[in-house]
């Protein structure tokens, strides 16, 4: 079977994509493969499932980023690389565009079951703190210099992944990358500057509202917090990030995992956990067919918001008396 490596080294055409409303570890981690493919001679288009957010516009100063539409065809490719996601379902619509074409589907990813997704040349660590620090690993072994634009793309996945390195993934790797991508020019205080000094105006607002709705069960253990369709499109006007509720509700003494609910007009509900201590929320998540990490995780539930409620809880009640505290 053909290596990652080889597969870059020999093929010239290749379309960069990832999962749907890409985040800085997937676009960071395009943004730098695009560069060692160039570097590399290679023609290289990234089209993702969505627009980039403008939270992450400022990689388009030295990036282009494009995104799918149903009117315009595909670049021509060889290979579709899927970053920060394994499975052609993520994609959205894309996905069936990409295996109608018959291409390889190519994966690099972190997540846990990344190796058995719908990739048929992979390069997966699931001990890595992010995808970019995978795309990082690919410019040492093609022995391909690190220009400034790919060390800001792999330096936003390095802080979107590990929280400004605040969380456990945070290893000795990251901060001798993220130690490297500082002295070679990358701006730190800069991207932080542009990832959240930008807010709009009705940010504050929204914040506030989204936390007043969460709720604290099973004795505190559980912080669970319901955005239905109608804050979810007035988050979607003010292009707010809702995440931004997660670490608040994380900070709150006794909480142990902290559930997002996030109401689609299709009729599911997007789920994302975030965890404490020794509750393993990836396997909370894949009982309703999503995947992630021990403390981080997300999946689509094929239900009402009412009752995908009911289901996060009762799965959180099990998990947290697996891990030995009981309720």
């Amino acid at each position: 079977m053909i290596t990652f490596q080889e597969l870059l080294r020999t093929r010239n055409a290749f379309l960069l994509t990832g999962h749907e409303n890409p985040d800085g570890d997937c676009l960071g981690a395009q943004a730098a493969l695009f560069h060692l493919l160039q570097a590399l001679g290679k023609r290289v288009h990234i089209v993702n499932p969505d627009p980039i957010g403008r939270a992450f516009d400022f990689l388009t100063e030295h990036t282009p980023f494009g995104h799918a539409r149903p009117e315009v065809p595909l670049p021509e490719f060889e290979v579709a690389v899927l970053l920060d996601c394994c499975q052609l379902s993520r994609t959205g619509a894309l996905g069936p565009r990409l295996k109608a074409t018959g291409r390889t589907i190519a994966v690099i990813d972190h997540h846990v079951g990344s190796d058995r997704g719908d990739g048929s040349v992979c390069y997966v660590d699931v001990t890595a703190a992010a995808t970019g620090a995978l795309v990082r690993r690919l410019y040492r072994e093609l022995d391909v210099p690190l220009g400034k634009a790919a060390a800001e793309g792999v330096f936003l996945s390095l802080v979107a992944d590990t929280g400004w390195f605040r969380y456990s993934n945070a290893d000795a790797e990251v901060f001798a990358m993220a130690s490297e991508l500082i002295a070679s020019g990358v701006d730190g205080s800069r991207m932080y500057d542009r990832l959240y000094r930008r807010n709009h105006p009705d940010s504050a607002l929204l914040l506030a509202s989204a936390l007043q709705r969460h709720r604290l069960l099973l004795g505190g253990k559980l912080a669970l917090v319901s955005l239905d369709a109608a804050l979810m499109e007035r988050a979607a006007r003010a292009d707010f990030e809702t995440d931004a509720v997660l670490d608040p509700l994380r900070s709150l003494n006794g909480v142990e995992v902290v559930a997002m609910l996030k109401e689609r007009h299709d009729g599911t509900v997007r789920c994302s956990l975030r965890a404490r201590g020794d509750v393993d929320v990836q396997a909370i998540v894949s009982r309703f067919g999503g995947g992630g990490h021990k403390k981080a995780a997300g999946a689509t539930m094929r239900m009402s918001l009412a009752a995908a409620e009911v289901a996060i809880e009762a799965a959180v009640q099990q998990a947290v008396g697996a891990a030995g505290r009981p309720l």
